[in-house]
């Protein structure tokens, strides 16, 4: 059975199990965004923003961004602040992030896309970044050493963009995968 039957037959039991006037079907203003990685580790629960019921109700109306270390997706930013209403933004990062361990192995990363691209792909990845590619695909992929200091860079780059209101809240926050503890990098509301 490959990936894509197993998610149609895993959609199959979901529709046999919600309740389908349950399904969040209505947009609603909120005022609350969380910007955080794409690594399935991050436990929202921990930020107070729980999954959906088993019957397919939601229990929580904040918006998610999931992307690459917790990097803001710009497009995503301008769409949730003038459309969705957001006023109040977490920008959650977390230890053990695969942009820490891209920063660490970035020779492993250029070896392994040498090896799987096509020469012609390659070449032309690399004209996308620039030379010297090391260097340049760090800061390509916003990879990062450390998460308190990169969580701090990334609150100000969110409050830095010209579509970003001076009354927008960003807090930078880094979660704790050991602990499921969530630390206080930077309060927005000092800020």
């Amino acid at each position: 059975m490959t990936w894509l039957d197993t998610i149609l037959e895993e959609n199959k039991k979901f529709i046999e199990a919600i309740d389908a006037d349950a399904l969040p079907t209505q947009r609603q203003p909120y005022p609350y965004g969380v910007v955080t990685c794409m690594d399935p580790r991050v436990n929202l629960a921990a930020a107070g923003v729980p999954p959906f019921r088993s019957t397919g109700e939601i229990q929580s109306q904040a918006r998610i961004i999931r992307t690459l270390g917790g990097m803001a997706d710009k497009r995503s930013l301008v769409v949730g602040i003038h459309l969705a209403g957001l006023k109040e933004i977490a920008v959650i990062m977390h230890t053990d992030c695969g942009c820490s361990l891209a920063y660490s192995k970035i020779d492993t990363l250029i070896g392994n896309m040498e090896t799987n691209l096509h020469p012609e792909k390659w070449q032309e990845f690399k004209n996308l970044v620039g030379t010297p590619i090391r260097e340049k695909l760090i800061e390509w992929l916003h990879a990062f050493e450390d998460p308190r200091a990169a969580v701090k860079e990334e609150v100000e780059a969110i409050k830095s963009y010209p579509f970003v209101p001076e009354t927008l809240i960003v807090h930078g926050l880094v979660y704790d995968l050991s602990s499921g503890t969530i630390e206080i990098v930077v309060n927005g509301y000092e800020s």
